[in-house]
């Protein structure tokens, strides 16, 4: 991304043409307020709580974001810039699936009522679309491993741009050549201003009027064209495909496409049919019973080099268990009551027929390829 680069405005983080706008952003600051004693001082030890932490980095991301509307307005190379927080139409919130602004004022992508992604920001070029993240923790591994879901999600809801990534982080972040190519980094100096993190909590400074910005490359996220992308039919048409090969139980060669890899990012797991409880335990040394007679497994991506077959085990509408077996030693992880994990596993459960079942030895002729590494990260 060679056509941007940093100002000093936002290298400094400088406030001086930002900082009223800093007001207009919604702050839950009820445990905030908590932090300072009642003459307005910070209490001793507070600035180290994770509540102030996390605050930080929420304003840390809105100085970045009202500065990247600065530096869109000035910048013929930015053709469109989608609109957050108190500059979008309040009208649009009610949208419940698709590129969206939520409630929290977010760029997000939903499906079926639930965040598949959430971009810090989002802009176009003429043939490109750049995704925003901003971070302003020292250790890049967790954000780096984020940038997956969030290329791969773009490239299926714009597949005629290519999809790049802009990285704004502080002074002393690590990690930043292990970022893909496609990514562009910005380093700001560390974020320590504790005066307007003050103001903002305790509300010191009178709100001024929103500077706007109302040049028609400016955009609602609601207005914003892209290819359709349906969570759960995708999950159902991958299911069907991967069980369709004339002579193989499940056709591995199915998932080595470039298209797939972009689902695995997006999915992490892919569903590939069940075992039965009486199966299951003759292969994994698992203890317990399970609704309806039925494993679910999945081909999970474990990292860029890693698949391995994954079970899912469900007692009751809810709850949910996350198997994997691997070198004899078994791992079994409690799944969210209200995660994506839940609903999909939900969702499979009611569309398996008894041809989607799995034998013993379908499963140990699965686990043998993927350890011979037959599919790999494209």
């Amino acid at each position: 991304m060679q056509e941007f680069k940093i100002t000093e405005e936002i290298k400094n983080l400088d406030l001086t043409n930002i900082k009223s706008n800093l007001f207009h952003y919604r702050y839950d600051n009820k445990n905030l307020k908590d932090l300072f004693s009642k003459d307005g001082v910070l209490k001793e030890d507070s600035e180290q709580s994770p509540t102030y932490h996390s605050f930080k980095g929420e304003v840390f991301e809105n100085i970045i974001y009202e500065h990247l509307l600065r530096y869109a307005q000035s910048n013929d190379e930015i053709k469109r810039f989608i609109l957050k927080g108190p500059h979008q139409n309040k009208n649009n919130i009610f949208k419940k699936n698709g590129l969206l602004i939520d409630k929290g004022a977010q760029i997000v992508y939903k499906s079926v009522y639930k965040d598949i992604s959430e971009f810090d920001a989002l802009f176009f070029t003429k043939d490109c679309i750049y995704f925003v993240e901003m971070s302003k923790s020292k250790k890049t591994s967790g954000l780096n491993k984020r940038l997956f879901k969030k290329s791969a999600l773009l490239k299926l809801l714009f597949p005629s741009f290519e999809i790049k990534a802009l990285i704004v982080l502080t002074q002393g972040s690590v990690g930043l050549s292990r970022f893909p190519d496609y990514c562009t980094i910005w380093i700001t100096k560390e974020f320590n201003d504790n005066e307007i993190l003050k103001q903002l909590i305790l509300k010191k400074q009178s709100k001024e009027k929103l500077i706007r910005y109302t040049d028609k490359k400016f955009i609602e996220a609601i207005n914003v064209r892209y290819k359709k992308f349906s969570y759960f039919q995708t999950l159902e048409w991958i299911l069907e495909k991967s069980r369709a090969h004339k002579t193989h139980a499940v056709d591995l060669s199915f998932f080595k496409s470039k298209k797939l890899a972009l689902y695995f990012d997006i999915f992490t797991k892919l569903y590939i049919g069940f075992m039965t409880l009486k199966d299951f335990k003759q292969i994994v040394p698992y203890e317990g019973e399970v609704k309806d007679n039925k494993v679910i497994v999945t081909i999970e991506k474990i990292n860029q080099k890693k698949f391995e077959v994954v079970y899912y085990i469900r007692l009751t509408n809810y709850k949910l268990k996350r198997v994997a077996y691997s070198k004899n030693k078994i791992t079994i992880e409690d799944k969210d009551p209200e995660g994506f994990t839940n609903k999909e596993t939900r969702f499979i459960s009611k569309i398996l027929k008894p041809e989607h079942r799995l034998l013993i030895k379908n499963i140990n002729n699965l686990n043998k390829k993927l350890e011979q590494k037959y599919i790999t990260s494209l």
